[in-house]
Formats: C-alpha cells, structure tokens, sequence
C-alpha cells in the first residue's frame, strides 16, 4: 500500500489523532481516515464528514464564530439582532425549544432561575405600579385557591421550624390540603391535615412530609393536638391538663 504524503503550509496540528510529522512539515495521514466519504480539515487537520450545504468542516466554523462573537462587539450586535428576528419569526419552535433545554438541562435552568428572580427583586424595588399589580393577583389567587395557600403557609412554618426536607414533593403535600376541603365541602364538617407525628412535642419532632400526613375532622385534631402518635410509650402519655386537677388547669388556662 502507498501513502500520500499532503504538505500543509504554515499549519499546525491541534487535533489529538495519532499522527506521524516529519521534519520537513509533510504529514502522513491517510491511513487515518475514519471512512469513506471523510475529508480533511485544512485548518487543524483532522478528518470531517462533509454537510450538505458544502461549506467545510462544521466544527471550524462553529468555534470560529464562537471566538468572533466573544471578541467583536459589532459582530456580536448583529448575531443577536438577527436571533430575535428569527426568534419572532419561528416563535412556536423557539419556545419549544427553550422548555426541552429548561427541563433537561439542569445548570441552565439553575442559571434561568436565578436570572428572573433577579429581573423581578429589581422591578419589585423601582416599579411601584408593576408591585401592586402583583400583590392584588396574588391575593386573588390565595382567596381562589384557599387549600393552596394553607398548603404554602404550613411549608414556610415547616421551613422555619427545619422540619422539612429536600427528598419531599410538595405537590403530594398539596393534595392532602386539596382533599380535606371537599370533605368540607361534602359532610359540612370541618376538616383539618394533621401531622400523624407532630412537628413540635416534648418527646419527638416530625417531619412535614406527605407521609407524615392524615386528614381528621377538626374535633379529632384538636382533640389529639401533639400529645399522642402511632407507636407512643407509656411515659409518653397525658399531658398536664391530665395530671393536675380541674382547679389547677382552669388556672393555667387563665389569661
């Protein structure tokens, strides 16, 4: 088998395929090619599958781009007018786009977050219009949406209380709130979530988990409050509304 020897002038290579140099500049590389139908780059000489379009190695042109947007402002200008015109234009497929990349790409849903929190904390501060607007949505959708905002205020007091942990699903919290209000709505009886576990107790501290959850009407949970749970010792029982005389209580309970 005979080799064609390729002279590149005043090229260097930076691809990382085995190579074999000789001191005259000549490069032995066509015992290299992946297959039929490659070609080689002559900017940094490496083998490419050529595209439809018949404008050279892609990956050249994508990393030169790449480093012109970085350094040339007006080319930088440019690149970004012509994105949003063909964002407009094809703005269906940008916006799917976006979600796929948003659900799948982790880091860049991080950095998008951070993003819009940070554009709504500085509107919040300057536009005093845009703030009261938000306040009267968002009391419309607390008085719409009553199981929901329980649901929100239990979490925060789990949060601040650190009875709440990453691994939970909010959303399954939720169903519970959403669930004790059509009972409400059903029976006529008031309904509560209980903590099967209660959050604060002198003896143990549950989690705000959904598992850590049941519904009772409002007589059960007021009656049972943090002083009893499944599997409770005996030292563990009563409370001192037990202990003390009817006197002594009346007592405490005065205020």
């Amino acid at each position: 088998m005979t080799f064609k020897t390729v002279k590149i002038a005043r090229q260097q290579c930076v691809n990382t395929l085995p190579t074999a140099t000789t001191t005259s500049g000549h490069m032995t590389i066509l015992s290299e090619c992946p297959g039929k139908g490659y070609k080689l780059c002559r900017k940094k000489l490496h083998w490419y599958l050529p595209t439809s379009n018949g404008r050279g190695c892609a990956e050249c042109r994508k990393q030169y781009t790449k480093n012109k947007y970085h350094t040339d402002l007006k080319f930088q200008k440019k690149r970004k007018k012509s994105a949003r015109e063909q964002e407009k234009k094809n703005q269906d497929k940008c916006n799917k786009r976006k979600r796929l990349r948003y659900q799948n790409d982790v880091e860049f849903r991080t950095k998008r977050k951070e993003q819009i929190n940070a554009q709504k904390r500085t509107r919040w501060k300057t536009d005093s219009e845009w703030r009261a607007l938000r306040l009267n949505q968002t009391r419309l959708w607390f008085k719409s949406n009553p199981h929901k905002r329980l649901a929100y205020d239990k979490l925060k007091q789990a949060k601040r209380k650190q009875r709440f942990v990453d691994w939970a699903d909010p959303k399954k919290i939720e169903v519970f709130y959403l669930e004790a209000k059509k009972l409400t709505q059903q029976t006529g009886v008031k309904h509560h979530v209980d903590h099967i576990y209660p959050m604060i107790s002198p003896f143990m501290c549950g989690l705000h988990v959904e598992n850590n959850l049941q519904i009772l009407t409002a007589f059960e949970n007021c009656s049972k409050s943090n002083r009893t749970w499944p599997g409770q010792l005996d030292c563990q029982k009563g409370s001192v509304y037990d202990i003390l005389n009817k006197e002594l209580t009346d007592l405490l309970n005065d205020n």
